[in-house]
């Protein structure tokens, strides 16, 4: 494995870029430290500066992780048409489920690193209880947009764990109906659900 460029990016991205690489090539369950270290081209020592813990790092590369989601999210969603709760909830599905298999491998490498120590997820958890809050307290069909999210959720999870049996061009056509859905749940006349 080359190590990352050293002056390319900040020692932390570095380190968090090899994580990642090495995450998505062989699982967070071989991920030392030392390789980290070896792999961005930085002492342990500095590793350690930035990174105290192998769950440190760990819980770094999810955070960037959901980071990285959020931002595709709000640049697609100032390309999308439609009220801003429709063009929330598109913008989430299309950043989500964008093709993008380094993504994908590195996130099963993580939700792998997570079923050893759930407390990995919790700022997973925090922005998704967010998400719903603001669907819940949106003008659309909160049970049609809850169902969406779930859908996406489902199809991830499959594609993490090797499972999904869709062709790509079947993958397109179930990305294009839950776009559909979301028009639906963020329509014209429709009423906001009363939420208990």
């Amino acid at each position: 494995m080359n190590p990352a460029p050293i002056g390319s990016c900040s020692v932390r991205d570095r380190l968090l870029d090899a994580a990642a690489t090495m995450t998505g090539g062989q699982g967070s369950a071989n991920l030392t430290l030392d390789a980290v270290a070896a792999a961005a081209g930085v002492s342990k020592g500095g590793l350690l500066y930035h990174f105290p813990s192998k769950d440190a790092l760990l819980a770094a590369m999810i955070d960037r992780h959901v980071d990285r989601i959020e931002e595709r999210c709000v640049q697609l969603r100032a390309t999308l048409p439609g009220s801003t709760d429709c063009a929330e909830l598109k913008a989430w599905v299309l950043s989500v489920l964008q093709p993008d298999p380094a993504t994908r491998d590195t996130g099963a490498g993580l939700f792998a690193a997570a079923a050893n120590n759930p407390a990995l997820l919790d700022c997973v958890r925090k922005r998704y209880a967010d998400r719903v809050a603001q669907m819940a307290g949106s003008s659309g069909n909160f049970a049609l947009a809850a169902s969406i999210m779930l859908a996406v959720d489902g199809l991830v999870l499959a594609e993490i764990w090797r499972m999904s049996p869709f062709s790509d061009g079947q993958r397109a056509a179930i990305v294009d109906q839950l776009l559909r859905l979301a028009d639906q749940a963020f329509g014209p006349g429709v009423a906001p659900e009363k939420q208990e």
